[in-house]
């Protein structure tokens, strides 16, 4: 059977076509991703130099997650304190403290940032005119504990581990953990067992930070082990940090990326 075409079909074609050619180019331009940007450099930083980048609608809840996690460990202080557990509040002071000089700092998106993830995923390749900001940073030197003493950092070495690291500290500072989060600067934060019934281990690249769970069982040490890693899985995973230029469109969608 011989099947029939609509004799407006053709031109129908032809007339979406024609639209389709007289698009402005603008368009074009507001299309462009991180990946067109990265390309355009003259030179790109060397692997394992960390790429990043932060979306313009996660500045804000970065900011607020920042403040409640300080009323959270604030609470935390008291109830410390008020048991007679000197070094803890002490100790979570120091979180604390940390937590307000990181909130003052630029933050960025958790997710790969490098070019040639960003060109392995096409769907997690944000849009210019969504990011706040883009940049790398140089790979540190250290590793980061937030233990039950306060936040401290130790010298990273090839083949380092979390037990390692661990063993770094007196052991009044962690032992009474079951749990730690590792944040390491390109992977999702994981929870990995520390105590002697449960105990793992995993290796630690430079510019980790690890997170040892509070273990009270009162609401808001609950809440702070759920989201501190998530926070520190948005800080800058080095000093040496330098922002690259954004086209002056950039910012002014929110589209693109991965959500917050």
């Amino acid at each position: 059977m011989t099947r029939r075409h609509h004799p407006l079909a053709g031109r129908w074609h032809t007339v979406c076509l024609g639209a389709l050619l007289a698009l402005p180019l603008d368009g074009q331009a507001d299309a462009l991703r991180l990946s067109d940007l990265w390309l355009e450099q003259q030179a790109l930083p060397e692997p394992p130099a960390y790429s990043y980048y932060l979306l313009e609608r996660q500045q804000e809840p970065q900011q607020r997650q920042a403040r409640r996690l300080q009323e959270e460990l604030a609470t935390l202080i008291d109830w410390y304190s008020l048991a007679g557990h000197t070094d803890m509040a002490r100790g979570l002071e120091q979180w604390q403290a940390t937590l307000a000089e990181l909130q003052s700092t630029p933050g960025r998106t958790a997710a790969r940032a490098d070019l040639a993830a960003l060109l392995a995923s096409p769907r997690h390749d944000p849009l210019l005119t969504s990011l706040a900001d883009v940049g790398h940073c140089n790979v540190p030197e250290w590793v980061e504990l937030w233990h039950f003493g306060g936040v401290t950092r130790h010298p990273w070495t090839p083949g380092m581990s979390l037990r390692d690291l661990l063993r770094k500290q007196p052991s009044s500072q962690w032992s009474s953990a079951d749990e730690a989060w590792v944040i390491t600067p390109q992977s999702p934060p994981r929870r990995i067992g520390v105590a002697a019934w449960n105990a793992g281990d995993a290796p630690l690249v430079a510019g980790s930070r690890v997170a040892l769970a509070l273990p009270e069982p009162v609401q808001e040490a609950d809440w702070v082990n759920r989201a501190l890693s998530g926070f520190l899985s948005t800080r800058l995973p080095g000093d040496a940090c330098h922002a690259v230029a954004l086209p002056d469109t950039a910012g002014q969608a929110d589209s693109g990326g991965p959500a917050t």
